[in-house]
C-alpha cells in the first residue's frame, strides 16, 4: 500500500512538471513598439498587422503612429523595435531592391549584416553577364527571406479614379509615380488647364541630392528634369530631356552626353555640364550623408569615395582634414567630367543595360553651384529658394496643407505643357478626398479598399488600377533582443497570413508578397524575376505556417528566457 501511495505521488509530481513546463516558464514577452505612419490609412494597415501577429502568435504591439517626416527620422536613427515600410523601386533592376540590405547601407535600419548576402550583391553590381548577375541577386534574395530582418507583407495594387476630363497623368511603377509633364483636361467644370490632387503628405525634403520619399520625387519630377525623361510609352529616348544625344563606346564603359543649346534655368541663366557634373558630384561626397549616394556607385570611383569615413573635426581635427583632402582628391577621379558647357562624359565601373534610365531619376537632376552655395543650408526650404528646369515651377508653398505648381515658361519643351495650374491639398484622412473627388473638386483620386465597391458600381468607367513595383514589410530591429535571434524573426515571417491581411485589411486587389521582389520588377530578357529567378522552395506561403512558427518561436523563446505567448484562441 505504501508503494502504492509513493507511485501515485511520484505520478502526480511528474504530471505538474509536465503541467508546469507546458506552460512554458519565463519572463513574459513584452509589447514590441511598432512604428507606423500617421495617415488614417496606415493607421489602419497597421492595426491589421497588430490583430494579425496577437491572433496568429499572441504577439503584443505597441503602436506608435506618426508623420512621414518624423517616422523617416526615427527608421533612421533605429528608434523602434518593428517598423512598417515599404520601398518602391527606382529603376526596373532587382538591384533597386536588394541593395538595401547590405552592410551599412544607408536604408539597413536594423543594420542586418550577412557577408554571404553582401558577397552576392557586390559580384552581380560587378558582372556583366546577365545569367551571372540574376543568379546572385536571386541566392542573395533567399538569404533574405530565410533570414528575415525583414518580413514582406504584401505587393500592392495601386487603385484610383480620374474624372472623365483628365487626360495624360502619366503613372510609373519604377522612379516618381507621377509625370504631369503631358497631363491636360477637356471640359473641366471648374476651367480647362488646372488639375487639383491631394499629396497626402508635406514632401519633407525638396533638395535632389539628399531627398529620399516618394512625396518629394513627385514634385520634383514635376518641376527638375535629368539628362533624360521617360515617355508616355516608358521609353527613355535621345531628346527626352536636357540632353540633346547620347553616345556608348564599344566596351559599354563610356557614356558621352551632348546637351541642348536651350536648356536654362527659371531664372534664365543656361543650364551646362558642369551644373550634372557638381549635382552628382555632391551626391557621392560623403560629407552631403546623401543615403541615395548607392544609385551613383555605377560609376567608376563613386563608390570609393562615398566609403570614405569623415571624422568629427571637434574630436580630431588633422583626421578631418586628411579625410576631406582623400574626397577631395577622389572626387577629381570620379567618372564624371564636364568636358565643356554642352558635353558630360560619364566612366562606369563595369557596363550596365540601364544606367542611361537612372539619369531620369531626381537624384541625377542638376544643381547651379553658384545659387545652390548662395542658399545653403536654407536651399529648398521654400518656393522661392529652388532654380527649377522642368515643366512646372512652385508658385505656392503653404507647408502641411497645400502646394501649388504653375507651368515653367522657360522649360526648353514649354510648347508641350498644356497645363498652367496644378493644386496639391496634403489631406491624410482617408473619408475627405473622395468626398472632395465626388464633388468634383478634385480631378483624381487613390481609391482606398473599402471605396472600391462602391466606385465599381457608381463610377465604373473612372476606377482604374495598375501594378506597382513596390513591396511593403516590417523592419525588425536587433537592438531589441528578441529580433536578434533568427528563429524569433523567422516565426514572425512564417507566421504572418499575408492572404488574410491582403483579403480582410487591404481588400484592394494588393497580392500577398510570397518574395521581396515584386512582380514588377524584371531580370534578363524582361522575364519576371520573382518568378523565373527565385527558387520556389525560398519563397513565403501566401496563408501562415502555424505550425513551424509556434516550433521556432518555443525555441526561441527558450533561448531568450521568455515564456511562449499564447495567440487569444490558445486561451480560452
Amino acid at each position: 500500500m505504501r508503494n502504492r501511495k509513493i507511485l501515485l505521488v511520484s505520478v502526480a509530481v511528474l504530471l505538474l512538471v509536465s503541467l508546469v513546463s507546458s506552460c512554458s516558464p519565463g519572463k513574459p514577452l513584452p509589447a514590441f513598439k511598432f512604428l507606423s505612419g500617421d495617415s488614417e490609412t496606415a493607421k489602419k494597415y497597421a492595426q491589421g498587422i497588430q490583430e494579425n501577429l496577437r491572433a496568429n502568435l499572441g504577439i503584443e504591439t505597441v503602436l506608435e503612429a506618426t508623420d512621414f517626416a518624423t517616422r523617416l527620422k526615427k527608421m533612421r536613427a533605429g528608434d523602434f523595435d518593428i517598423v512598417f515600410a515599404g520601398w518602391g523601386g527606382d529603376y526596373d533592376d532587382p538591384m533597386t531592391f536588394l541593395d538595401l540590405w547590405i552592410t551599412d547601407g544607408p536604408y539597413n535600419d536594423v543594420k542586418w549584416s550577412n557577408k554571404a548576402y553582401d558577397d552576392l550583391i557586390a559580384k552581380a553590381k560587378a558582372s556583366g553577364n546577365a545569367d551571372e548577375r540574376m543568379k546572385a541577386m536571386a541566392d542573395a534574395e533567399k538569404i533574405l527571406l530565410t533570414e528575415s530582418p525583414i518580413v514582406p507583407l504584401y505587393w500592392p495594387a495601386w487603385n484610383y479614379a480620374e474624372h472623365p476630363w483628365v487626360k495624360g497623368i502619366i503613372r510609373s511603377t519604377v522612379g516618381p509615380d507621377y509625370d504631369w509633364k503631358w497631363a491636360s483636361t477637356e471640359g473641366r467644370p471648374a476651367g480647362d488647364g488646372k488639375l487639383a490632387m491631394n499629396l497626402g503628405e508635406e514632401p519633407p525634403d525638396l533638395q535632389s541630392i539628399t531627398t529620399t520619399d516618394q512625396v518629394s520625387f513627385e514634385i520634383l519630377n514635376a518641376t527638375n528634369e535629368g539628362l533624360v525623361r521617360k515617355n508616355p510609352a516608358g521609353l527613355y529616348e535621345q531628346g527626352s530631356g536636357v540632353a540633346k544625344s547620347w553616345t556608348v563606346s564599344n566596351d559599354g564603359l563610356v557614356y558621352t552626353f551632348t546637351l541642348k543649346d536651350d536648356v536654362k534655368w527659371s531664372d534664365g541663366s543656361k543650364i551646362t555640364a558642369k551644373d550634372f557634373e557638381y549635382a552628382w558630384k555632391k551626391v557621392i561626397d560623403p560629407r552631403t550623408a546623401s543615403q541615395y549616394n548607392y544609385m551613383f556607385f555605377f560609376i567608376k570611383g563613386a563608390e570609393e569615395v562615398a566609403s570614405i569615413e569623415i571624422p568629427d573635426p571637434a574630436a580630431d581635427k588633422a583626421a578631418y582634414d586628411a579625410a576631406v583632402k582623400k574626397v577631395e582628391d577622389g572626387l577629381k577621379a570620379v567618372g564624371v567630367v564636364a568636358k565643356d558647357d554642352t558635353t558630360l562624359e560619364v566612366t562606369l565601373a563595369a557596363p550596365s543595360a540601364f544606367f542611361v534610365s537612372l539619369t531620369a531619376f531626381p537624384s541625377y537632376f542638376p544643381l547651379q553651384e553658384k545659387y545652390h552655395v548662395a542658399k545653403g543650408d536654407q536651399y529648398a526650404l521654400e518656393a522661392n529658394a529652388i532654380l527649377y528646369n522642368g515643366p512646372y515651377t512652385i508658385s505656392e508653398w503653404n507647408h502641411g496643407a497645400k502646394l501649388v505648381l504653375k507651368k515653367n515658361a522657360a522649360y526648353w519643351d514649354a510648347a508641350t505643357v498644356k497645363l498652367e495650374q496644378i493644386s496639391f491639398d496634403m489631406i491624410k484622412d482617408i473619408n475627405t478626398p473622395i468626398t472632395m473627388y465626388e464633388a468634383d473638386e478634385l480631378d483624381a483620386v487613390g481609391v482606398p479598399g473599402d471605396f472600391i465597391p462602391k466606385f465599381k458600381s457608381e463610377r465604373p468607367t473612372e476606377l482604374k488600377q495598375m501594378a506597382q513595383a513596390t513591396v511593403w514589410y516590417l523592419e525588425l530591429n536587433p537592438k531589441n533582443a528578441a529580433f536578434a535571434n533568427p528563429k524569433f524573426r523567422r516565426a514572425l515571417s512564417l507566421g504572418f497570413d499575408r492572404q488574410s491581411f491582403v483579403d480582410n485589411v487591404l481588400k484592394n486587389f494588393s497580392m500577398p508578397a510570397v518574395g521581396y521582389n515584386p512582380p514588377s520588377i524584371h531580370g534578363k530578357d524582361g522575364a519576371v524575376f520573382t518568378e523565373k529567378y527565385v527558387e520556389a522552395a525560398a519563397k513565403l506561403s501566401p496563408k501562415a505556417n502555424l505550425t513551424e512558427a509556434q516550433k521556432l518561436l518555443t525555441e526561441a523563446c527558450k533561448e531568450l528566457g521568455f515564456a511562449v505567448p499564447k495567440p487569444p484562441a490558445a486561451k480560452k
